[in-house]
């Protein structure tokens, strides 16, 4: 994922975002932290999980990759 572009859209709060923080961390991979509003949430955060429109989303290249370990999974 070096030099590759990694968005993380996430709430602080959140339990399974902080499991995705962590791996990204322990990866060392760089990313764009996205705080998302779960009583509004983003167009970003609506195209990307459609489906169930929940946080974590990891998007690496344009690619979403929804839920904290299918994205822990990717990214090992």
């Amino acid at each position: 994922m070096a030099g590759d572009q990694v968005t993380l859209l996430d709430f602080w709060a959140s339990p399974f975002g902080t499991r995705v923080r962590i791996e990204l961390a322990e990866k060392g991979v760089k990313y764009e932290y996205s705080e998302q509003d779960l009583r509004n949430k983003s167009a970003l955060l609506l195209q990307t999980n459609h489906v169930h429109n929940k946080i974590p989303v990891l998007v690496h290249n344009g690619k979403p990759v929804c839920e904290s370990l299918s994205i822990v999974q990717y990214i090992y």
